[in-house]
């Protein structure tokens, strides 16, 4: 205890770490009793071990022994009060006969007294001792835990990430304390190919407190009734038809929006444009009309056209915040973290590539220029590996041969995206994300970078860095198919 009160700093005077740290006063006096206690412990032991050695000498050197039972060969002479005497016996406190031989069968035993002392020292000072470990015990007793940071070893996205849903570290959480800071996430399409997943693992995440399940289908109330058997403080809510909508989104922090149809073989995002885009504008009017400060969070496809059609229902609403309108692209980061971490031999986790651009073909662009190592792949690699993150969907699509698209990735990495929103809601910093946003970074009005996010949403988009030739020229010949992209979303939503 007094090395580690002082020597040790108060957020890791102790092993579990699910208490705040220590302030001055109370740090102060924690080092005093401390301090006692093991000065206490130490003079107490000293003093103990050479009391007891003096006395085990002073027995051992007079023969003191509780009586006297003499033989008939036995004369008897005896020490007083711990005295040797020799052949004589002096007088003590007490009255005894004065003798010096005295025969056996004058006697039939003699009781010698005892040593008188008082307490001994070591007894003593397991007052302050036991006084001091009193107060410790119940000063730390009586602390108010606090919830550990979910994850706390990661502030920014250049660090690994934990995986999505766990109590992060293995620290006890606080659950009264999570029901204060817990949100309300709203997973529109919950009960599709996507949202099921996707609601899985926010149903894990101890961030969330209320999670509502929103869908057309019949069966979407059975989703949130599965869900809500799982053995996590979050609560789940289920909610069908139009008629429910505006229930599902009473109160909502988050809404993440998978829904709409599916692509299937030979489609492209702009095949789902036309059904889509009238999902996404009446699920949006919705949100501006109940839940105009949430954070929107798009997943449906076409994401470069159906995010400017959110934003144009927001702005005729009059509650537009060009921060909390965004469109997912961690998929595209999720896949080219994936296969550079295979092509340099490292695990994918610790991997960061930066994917700036859309969220279709072309418009997809890896700055894999800025990978570490990347300088040790050829021209034909780099190639090769932007032109699989660009087209990784239509890989899966033609591999479910016609059962559906990429759901089950896509919904780890929305999950990852909202967990990494929740945290900046919470008022984490630094937490950097590829996104899509209605920013000024390039000449289109809607482009995906590195974007710092905040408790508004994705606060602040970074600039480019430098690209090499190939990027560039990528770049270049993408930005004309994003701004025809986006300029049909808006269009379209003007129309309406």
């Amino acid at each position: 205890i007094f090395f580690r009160a002082f020597v040790c700093p108060p957020e890791t005077m102790f092993a579990r770490k699910d208490y705040a740290p220590l302030d001055n006063n109370a740090w102060s006096c924690f080092q005093v009793l401390a301090m006692v206690a093991a000065v206490s412990v130490s003079v107490g032991a000293t003093v103990g071990l050479v009391t007891s050695s003096a006395s085990q000498t002073n027995l051992a050197s007079s023969g003191l022994t509780t009586a006297v039972r003499p033989t008939a060969q036995t004369t008897v002479r005896m020490p007083i009060r711990g005295r040797p005497s020799g052949n004589a016996i002096h007088h003590s406190d007490q009255a005894l006969p004065h003798f010096q031989d005295t025969k056996p069968e004058d006697i039939q035993s003699i009781a010698i007294p005892s040593h008188k002392r008082g307490p001994s020292i070591s007894a003593l000072l397991l007052v302050p001792i036991t006084l001091a470990g009193a107060v410790a015990a119940l000063w730390h007793a009586v602390r108010k835990p606090v919830a550990t940071p979910v994850d706390p070893l990661e502030l920014v996205s250049t660090t690994p990430k934990a995986p999505v849903g766990c109590v992060y570290g293995g620290h006890r959480i606080d659950y009264a304390m999570m029901a204060i800071s817990g949100k309300k996430v709203a997973v529109l399409g919950g009960a599709g190919g996507i949202g099921q997943p996707l609601a899985l693992l926010l149903k894990g995440c101890d961030m969330v407190s209320h999670l509502s399940v929103y869908d057309l289908a019949n069966f979407t109330p059975g989703v949130a009734v599965d869900l809500s058997h799982i053995n996590t403080p979050c609560t789940v809510s289920g909610h069908k038809g139009a008629e429910e909508l505006e229930a599902a989104l009473e109160g909502a922090d988050v809404v993440v929006i998978p829904a709409g149809v599916a692509r299937k073989p030979g489609m492209t995002r702009d095949d789902l444009f036309n059904t889509n885009a009238s999902i996404i504008a009446s699920l949006a009017g919705a949100c501006a009309k109940v839940c105009p400060k949430a954070i929107l969070v798009l997943i449906a496809n076409p994401v470069n056209s159906l995010v400017p059609v959110a934003a144009e229902v927001m702005k005729k609403a009059g509650v537009h915040d060009p921060r909390k309108v965004i469109g997912v692209t961690s998929l595209d980061v999720t896949r080219a973290n994936t296969w550079v971490g295979e092509m340099n031999g490292e695990n994918p986790r610790e991997q960061n590539v930066v994917v700036v651009g859309g969220h279709a073909g072309t418009t997809i662009l890896p700055l894999l220029s800025q990978v570490p190592g990347s300088d040790r792949w050829s021209d034909e690699q780099i190639k090769a590996l932007t032109n699989r993150i660009q087209f990784g969907g239509e890989e899966v699509v033609k591999a479910k041969d016609g059962a559906g698209s990429a759901t089950l990735s896509m919904a780890y990495s929305g999950a990852e995206f909202v967990r990494q929103i929740l945290r900046a809601i919470n008022g984490e910093q630094g937490i950097v994300e590829c996104c899509y946003t209605e920013n000024s970074v390039t000449e289109a009005s809607f482009f995906a970078t590195p974007t710092t996010l905040g408790p508004n949403g994705a606060e602040s988009p970074a600039s480019l860095p430098e690209l090499s030739a190939f990027e560039q020229e990528g770049l270049d010949s993408m930005l004309p198919d994003l701004k025809a992209q986006i300029a049909k979303g808006v269009e379209f939503a003007k129309s309406l």
